[in-house]
């Protein structure tokens, strides 16, 4: 699963309060029992807006995070910045790869959505322990 959503909007005094949600889904979901062994792509853990003495452009962080996209069996996108564009460049590469993309919207995000936007995402939630019960009893069990 790879968990995409804004970042750049938060910039480096905010990356914390960016991150926290993907730590928090990819330890829930990688200690769930389930017929799966779960594995949680969180980009930050590879090229982080704190340290950018690990890679030399731009280009090399998107080639990654999308060969990544292209890889999953699933996205959750945390439309906390509906207006990323790295993010819709992920939403939009799973739905043409035919990934389920799942909508995280915590803070009422889902009303500033384009309606593109809202379609290429198979379901929305606005709780995080939702959402996971959901990964479990309709993509895990």
């Amino acid at each position: 699963m790879y968990l995409a959503g804004g970042m750049g909007k938060f910039g480096d005094k905010y990356f914390d309060k960016a991150n926290e949600w993907r730590i928090d889904l990819k330890n829930q979901l990688e200690k769930i029992c389930c017929d799966y062994k779960v594995h949680c792509i969180n980009p930050n853990d590879y090229y982080s807006f704190l340290d950018n003495s690990t890679y030399d452009s731009e280009k090399e962080i998107m080639r990654f995070d999308l060969h990544k996209v292209r890889h999953s069996d699933l996205i959750i996108i945390n439309f906390n910045d509906p207006s990323s564009l790295g993010s819709m460049a992920e939403l939009a590469i799973a739905y043409d790869r035919g990934i389920p993309v799942i909508g995280l919207c915590e803070y009422g995000e889902e009303k500033q959505l384009h309606p593109w936007q809202r379609e290429m995402v198979e379901k929305f939630f606005n709780d995080r322990e939702d959402l996971v019960l959901y990964l479990l009893n309709y993509y895990l069990d």
